[in-house]
């Protein structure tokens, strides 16, 4: 894949998902970063009844920090694991509190400092609250970058990322993640992707990828 055709890659891409950010990572950096702890394994929809539970009682670091584990769990039970991750925020806060006095520093060394914070929440929290020109690897990246032939399917996060970063124009650079989630959820799923509606089938340099014509049958079920 060379830079002119990811570009059209990206260009179909914005016409075709056009998605306002959910709101649990367009806010300031603490809240990014607490959303992206709740975004785990959950849908969009979830993540934002959760994350608008938690900060409409607990609006900054101060009051999550005040508040109990068990007060937290009851607001944030729409998600998945909403026990774990009732966990993971006190924590996080806390050391958030403690070393940097309630505000996420813009270094991604530090912030992946935090319990239970990793590189794509880094990352999210780098693109999206603080404007950097990065982009954050999460499966659906992952599994579109591959099969559209940016970086070898054995590459890790890092390597993924570097080659998303080198190939796209640098404004489009922050708003992969957005596009790749959307095409990775609706079209390019990890597993029976859509490929007879891929808006960028032609683009594809997967190997994998169905005849273009090949659509699932349709089973029919006799009635008794």
């Amino acid at each position: 894949m060379d830079r002119e055709r990811f570009a059209q890659v990206i260009q179909i891409l914005e016409a075709k998902y056009p998605r306002e950010l959910p709101s649990h990572i367009r806010e300031d950096p603490y809240r990014t970063l607490i959303g992206c702890i709740l975004s785990a394994r959950t849908k969009d929809e979830f993540t934002d009844k959760a994350y608008n539970a938690l900060f409409t009682k607990y609006p900054n670091p101060q009051d999550i920090l005040a508040a109990s584990e068990e007060e937290i769990r009851q607001l944030i039970k729409p998600v998945n694991f909403y026990i774990t991750k009732a966990r993971r925020i006190k924590q996080a806060t806390a050391y958030i509190m403690q070393h940097f006095n309630g505000r996420i520093p813009d270094d991604r060394a530090k912030i992946l400092e935090v319990p239970g914070i990793g590189e794509k929440c880094a990352d999210i929290v780098l693109s999206y609250a603080f404007g950097h020109n990065t982009v954050a690897v999460d499966t659906h990246v992952d599994t579109v970058a591959k099969r559209l032939g940016v970086c070898p399917e054995d590459a890790d996060y890092e390597e993924v990322k570097r080659a998303l970063e080198t190939l796209a124009p640098k404004e489009k650079i922050w708003n992969l993640n957005n596009l790749f989630v959307e095409f990775g959820q609706q079209i390019c799923t990890k597993n029976n992707p859509k490929c007879y509606l891929c808006p960028i089938y032609d683009l594809c340099e997967w190997s994998g990828k169905q005849l273009r014509g090949k659509q699932p049958k349709t089973q029919h079920t006799q009635g008794n």
